[in-house]
């Protein structure tokens, strides 16, 4: 037993860096996981702190749009709404690109993984529901479509935002 103590004592220098390099790897993976950890959580947080900010801005644009959609939705064409409201046909009209860029916007964030998907399942219920049921808003966005192209709208070739949209 007193030689494992004596050679502990002649070799206390080695002992004692083997244990300083020890504790140097222990605070150095401390330090790098708290660091890593606390990155992953500020991330989170900007992440919802962005989308917050998203879904408070888009539903405030819906929400003025939405009364400008009920009125216009009231015609059945573009043409009848031109013959019945020519003083406010590009009014309205501008109204209705404004809904389709909101649309474009709310699209973009979600395939930029900003938006969550179960609330673009909800806001895309609701886009459809629009188009399905209101001749005027297909006809309008077949000629932005026509006219500007998918791809002023951040859509691919080939992608929708309308599920029943047929060219």
């Amino acid at each position: 037993m007193a030689e494992k103590i004596t050679y502990f004592y002649e070799n206390w220098e080695f002992w004692t860096n083997v244990l300083g390099i020890l504790v140097t790897a222990g605070l150095g993976f401390a330090v790098w996981f708290s660091t890593k950890t606390f990155n992953k959580n500020q991330s989170e947080i900007a992440s919802h702190q962005l989308q917050k900010e998203l879904f408070s801005e888009f539903n405030k644009r819906y929400d003025i749009l939405n009364g400008y959609l009920e009125k216009i939705t009231r015609y059945e064409s573009l043409e009848h709404l031109m013959a019945k409201k020519p003083n406010k046909y590009l009014f309205l009209r501008n109204k209705l690109n404004d809904y389709f860029n909101l649309c474009a916007e709310e699209y973009y964030w979600l395939n930029k993984g900003r938006i969550d998907k179960n609330l673009w399942k909800s806001w895309e219920v609701g886009m459809n529901s629009w188009y399905d049921n209101h001749r005027i808003i297909r006809e309008a966005w077949k000629e932005e479509c026509d006219n500007f192209g998918y791809q002023s709208f951040y859509l691919k070739k080939g992608e929708q935002f309308f599920k029943k949209y047929k060219k």
